[in-house]
């Protein structure tokens, strides 16, 4: 009796085995699984390249305002005391403001069709 077990258990091991087969859409789901890695990690690299470029233009601001301050100060209270001085702010705030929408929509326009 023990022989016969021994050997079923034998036979079944020697028996040649069925290899597990991969979904029919294997490399359909691990493609879309690089695809959503990558866009990941691009989403990291923007939020820490804006993170920088905050942390910069911050810095450059308050150690323009550290070195300069004093004279800065002085000089809008100068502004302040003479009205007539404010009369070219307003023409060029408005010209700031609409270089700043032409330079935005050029760069949707032309640079969003170039990329690859």
């Amino acid at each position: 009796m023990e022989r016969t077990i021994n050997n079923k258990v034998l036979l079944r091991a020697l028996e040649p085995k069925e290899r597990p087969s991969l979904p029919s859409n294997f490399a359909y789901t691990t493609m879309r699984r690089i695809r959503l890695e990558r866009q990941k990690s691009e989403q990291r690299q923007r939020i820490v390249a804006v993170c920088c470029v905050l942390a910069v233009t911050i810095l450059g601001i308050g150690g323009l305002f550290y070195m300069f301050g004093a004279t800065i100060w002085q000089s809008m209270v100068t502004i302040s005391k003479r009205p007539e001085d404010l009369s070219l702010a307003l023409p060029t705030f408005f010209c700031l403001a609409f270089f700043a929408l032409l330079n935005r929509w050029l760069a949707r326009h032309y640079v969003g069709r170039n990329k690859t």
